[in-house]
């Protein structure tokens, strides 16, 4: 009831707004992760476990930071909204990696880790802000 008192006093169209800006924030991370992250891959000979946990990295940063974002803009519940953003967060990366890669094969464990991985690092950057 507290959600739908929240959402009265703010302008729905807001919250949708302060969503999308903190994904927008999160996806920047994300690409300057990669960037980053390919960058040290040309330059040198890193294993493909490194590049896993480089990935995993930079998944808990852009979570992080899409959840602190939505957290100050909102002001209010910014765990739950933390928890939307890192939600949002992997439902766009998983559709994404779905059109990519067209093969569902591979995703089992990996699925889970990165949907709390994604939704945790969200929460997280909610409660922080």
């Amino acid at each position: 009831m507290l959600f739908i008192k929240d959402m009265r006093e703010k302008n729905r169209l807001a919250y949708i707004k302060d969503v999308i800006v903190s994904l927008f924030g999160g996806y920047v991370v994300t690409f300057l992760g990669i960037v980053i992250l390919a960058i040290l891959l040309l330059m040198f000979q890193i294993t493909e476990n490194t590049v896993d946990v480089g990935i995993l990295i930079i998944y808990i940063l852009s979570g992080l930071s899409a959840g602190f974002i939505v957290g100050k803009r909102t002001g209010s519940r910014r765990l739950l909204w933390g928890m939307v953003s890192g939600i949002l967060y992997f439902l766009v990366l998983f559709m994404v990696s779905l059109i990519l890669k067209q093969d569902m094969n591979d995703l089992g464990n990996d699925l889970t880790t990165t949907v709390l991985i994604c939704v945790g690092s969200g929460m997280l950057g909610g409660i922080l802000s």
